[in-house]
């Protein structure tokens, strides 16, 4: 396939080895003529992780950002597509659905859309800052980035053809929004090689700017057509640090994304109700009878003793 792969890896040596063997499993490093590995505060065990997997190497001494790898990636890409990844999203479909949508991307690339999201919508891993959001009663559908909401919803119908259209590849649905609405991001996008290259190396970054916040006005006063499938990657960091992952307690349990999950099917509310309306009462009864028994009995035995 026409494809550049382009890598972003800082100080996760574990994360990175876990990452591309779940690439080389299902087959993207196959897939990908071209494979680019950009490390910040490169180390030899990056390399040597890098160069084992046949990825080309790009590296900065110091961490200097996001944005001036990104556009020594986009720089160095000469594939027709671009896919953008950072070391801590693994690809978790088959070879036969990585390839498949990986097709899917490009036809959709070359009939006039701009981007194409590929965190997955069903196993997104943590964290996911819209789901926080909406858990927390903040999110707004005014919001520039209500295409969060296509991780738990369909927002063709939330938001309307106005806002989103809905179509069908494949037996996947595909929503499809105009930048206003959907945000750029960091998480997995593969776009058109010249489109990234055009958008990205004019930019003017430092090692400090936040890329999404340095390039957001632009992305969405441009109305781009930004698409969102099944997708394939789920961000999943084996290390702490080198992640914004770090700012969050990872909770190691079976159930540590069960508030995602009620929110993503809209049980929120019914939950919490359940347990205000009947479990909690349910409990306090118990204790009750349980202590009503208890007397009883304690003064059945005075009775009788007497």
């Amino acid at each position: 396939m026409d494809l550049t792969i382009a890598v972003l890896s800082w100080r996760q040596p574990k994360t990175l080895r876990n990452t591309l063997e779940s690439y080389q499993k299902n087959g993207l490093l196959d897939l990908a003529e071209q494979k680019l590995v950009f490390f910040n505060e490169v180390s030899p065990e990056d390399v040597k992780i890098a160069r084992e997997f046949g990825f080309e190497v790009l590296s900065a001494k110091q961490n200097i950002g996001i944005g001036l790898p990104f556009q020594q990636l986009a720089e160095r890409a000469d594939k027709k597509y671009f896919l953008f990844l950072e070391n801590d999203f693994m690809l978790i479909e088959k070879p036969e659905v990585t390839a498949e949508r990986l097709k899917t991307a490009a036809d959709l690339l070359d009939n006039g859309i701009d981007a194409i999201r590929l965190r997955h919508r069903y196993h997104y891993g943590d964290p996911n800052m819209y789901l926080k959001l909406v858990w927390n009663g903040t999110f707004e559908p005014e919001m520039p980035h209500i295409d969060g909401a296509y991780y738990w919803k369909d927002i063709s119908k939330v938001y309307g053809e106005d806002k989103c259209e809905k179509i069908n590849r494949g037996g996947e649905d595909i929503f499809v929004m105009p930048s206003d609405f959907a945000a750029y991001t960091n998480n997995p996008t593969m776009y058109r090689t010249e489109f990234i290259k055009k958008l990205i190396l004019k930019q003017k970054f430092s090692p400090i700017d936040v890329i999404e916040n340095k390039i957001q006005e632009e992305w969405r006063a441009a109305h781009y057509k930004v698409a969102f499938g099944t997708g394939l990657f789920k961000h999943h960091p084996i290390e702490m640090s080198g992640s914004a992952f770090a700012n969050f307690k990872r909770v190691k349990s079976p159930v540590k994304n069960w508030t995602h999950y009620l929110v993503r099917f809209g049980l929120r509310g019914q939950v919490l109700n359940l347990f205000l309306l009947q479990f909690l009462p349910t409990i306090f009864k118990i204790n009750i009878n349980i202590a009503n028994k208890f007397m009883i009995n304690l003064s059945l035995g005075r009775y009788e003793s007497v």
